[in-house]
């Protein structure tokens, strides 16, 4: 081989050794590319399927919370009806005194002697409802109430009837002292305590 040729060789050789490098070097860095995509991917992946993990247990967490605030406030309404029934049904029977005439008189001679004794005066104005003013016999049961130990009262009897399921107002002569012993007043008087008896029987609370 002439001097020209093997020159020419070992530029070729030379060459080629330099372009093996650089491939490799190429493969090498292309290789070192693929793989940090694949791990920057594979990040962004798990970032996604994380915040749809934390998206969807968010959701959860809030469906269950919407769900037994829903349920919460059907129980509250379906118990505040059992209880206004409660109410509704004591409030009969306490209006049902007043239909049987024997018990109910005896009844009002006990208001109007309880509202005299708080009020402590001489004399006394008593307001019934307009069914009590035509029913009941005022001669009668102001000598019921004169038979109770104690000081002599004097009694008027309003003609003006008061707004009551029945019972009496006992008042002063001048209207500015009164004391509240209707029907209706003993109710409301008993209600809040009647709504927590019944709560605690009803539902335990």
């Amino acid at each position: 081989m002439s001097e020209t040729g093997k020159f020419t060789e070992e530029i070729l050789t030379a060459a080629n050794e330099k372009a093996q490098v650089i491939i490799n070097e190429a493969e090498t860095s292309t290789q070192h590319a693929l793989n940090e995509a694949k791990m920057h991917s594979a990040r962004e992946a798990e970032d996604v399927l994380s915040n749809g993990r934390a998206e969807a247990e968010g959701v959860k967490r809030r469906k269950i919370s919407e769900t037994r605030h829903r349920l919460k406030l059907k129980e509250q309404s379906e118990k505040s009806k059992i209880l206004t029934d409660v109410l509704e049904q004591t409030r009969a029977r306490v209006n049902d005194v007043a239909k049987d005439e024997n018990k109910y008189f005896a009844y009002l001679v006990g208001l109007v002697s309880s509202g005299i004794s708080e009020i402590g005066l001489d004399a006394v104005v008593v307001h019934l409802n307009s069914r009590d003013l035509k029913q009941i016999d005022l001669n009668r049961l102001e000598r019921e109430i004169a038979k109770n130990p104690g000081k002599a009262i004097k009694i008027e009897f309003s003609k003006e009837p008061i707004v009551a399921s029945g019972g009496v107002i006992v008042s002063s002569i001048d209207g500015k002292t009164r004391i509240v012993n209707t029907l209706d007043q003993r109710f409301e008087a008993l209600e809040s305590k009647l709504l927590i008896e019944a709560g605690k029987i009803l539902f335990g609370e």
